[in-house]
């Protein structure tokens, strides 16, 4: 009987993979509360992404984000801690007065569209504020300052008011007036050193096989992305058995800056651990060839698990998948043919079961995010 040692020996050998840091954030709930410090920050905010660079003498923000009021005017301020070292235990709402501490208008002013969707782009520049300066010298420190955003309501845009209007999505007061203003989310795009994964990656295939083991399967292909809580990937490999049926495994490290001179068999104890069928089944091409394309997503299995809790931090999981050959695709029996395509051990109390290729991909790595 073909066992899971198969996909143990995968694990139990080092890899390499090319990885790429990124920055990469959420809005949450903002709760204000008074006084300011003691507001609560809620849970992450469905659909919302933020991705900061920092460029010469500036920061780069582009954004999207959901669960606004639909034709709601609204604008986004900085808090900007340009010397973070200044805060106590990280930054928050309670280091506004550390030395460097500055909250300003971003630039950025939108009107949520008919689903409560809004997307935007600032660009901020060390000592050229947008417009409102709320507090201190604005942003001295681009590549060194910790960044705050807040997300704020200035009601029904006033369409048939252009001067209130360009209140509204300009200033802090504008509209508050005449409708009630709130603070609505927050974001918090710290900098710190710390171990992320690839954001978007790309690697090819290697062979399994004990005579040819890791040689790079020609013309193969495997991208990775990461959004909301979810992991694309996409990809097509060849020198597979032409006309068999093949699934691929996700063995997913979900911490794996806790695995001990990277990720491999000694790391599957750990809780964070866990194998899933990808949700990745196929029949060969009559050139041994096949395309493919899944999404994993956190808390959710696409089938069969192997062991673990699945997909639980798709911002920072290792991913390794291992591609199974289930002898050849059982094309006249249905039930049989989905058992092939959908399960570890689909087919082989008939055929051998053979893990044949492997791909390691969004390997973590550590990282200055300046």
């Amino acid at each position: 009987m073909i066992r899971f040692s198969a996909l143990v020996t995968l694990l139990a050998l080092s890899f390499s993979s090319l990885a790429v840091a990124s920055d990469d954030f959420a809005f949450h709930q903002f709760f204000p509360a008074d006084p300011m410090p003691e507001s609560v920050i809620g849970g992450p905010i469905d659909e919302s992404e933020i991705e900061l660079e920092r460029i010469d003498q500036g920061i780069v923000i582009a954004a999207e984000t959901s669960g606004l009021t639909p034709d709601y005017a609204y604008t986004v301020w900085a808090l900007i801690f340009n010397d973070p070292s200044a805060c106590e235990e990280g930054c928050d709402l309670q280091d506004m007065g550390a030395d460097g501490f500055s909250a300003l208008w971003t630039g950025v002013g939108v009107i949520a569209n008919e689903d409560g969707e809004a997307e935007f782009e600032s660009i901020m520049f060390e000592g050229e504020p947008a417009g409102e300066v709320l507090m201190g010298p604005g942003l001295a420190n681009a590549q060194g300052a910790e960044i705050h955003l807040i997300l704020r309501s200035h009601g029904p845009a006033a369409f048939d008011d252009s001067e209130l209007l360009n209140d509204q999505l300009t200033t802090i007061g504008g509209g508050c007036d005449i409708f009630p203003c709130e603070d609505v989310q927050y974001a918090t795009l710290e900098k710190q050193r710390r171990s992320v994964a690839a954001k978007r990656d790309k690697t090819s295939f290697q062979d399994f096989t004990a005579e040819s083991f890791g040689e790079i399967i020609p013309d193969s292909k495997l991208k990775l992305k990461r959004k909301n809580r979810k992991i694309r990937l996409s990809g097509e490999t060849t020198s597979l058995e032409a006309g068999h049926a093949y699934t691929i495994w996700a063995v997913i490290f979900n911490r794996p800056e806790n695995c001990i001179a990277g990720c491999d068999a000694d790391d599957m104890n750990l809780p964070s651990s866990s194998a899933i069928w990808s949700g990745i089944g196929f029949v060969a091409d009559e050139d041994g060839e096949a395309s493919f394309k899944t999404r994993l997503k956190e808390g959710s299995f696409p089938g069969e698990i192997l062991f673990g809790m699945g997909l639980t931090d798709a911002a920072s999981a290792e991913i390794q998948l291992v591609v199974r050959g289930h002898g050849p695709a059982a094309v006249d029996d249905p039930g049989m043919l989905q058992a092939q395509t959908s399960t570890f051990m689909g087919g082989c109390e008939i055929f051998e079961c053979v893990d044949s290729q492997f791909a390691v991909i969004g390997q973590a790595m550590e990282f200055d995010d300046d």
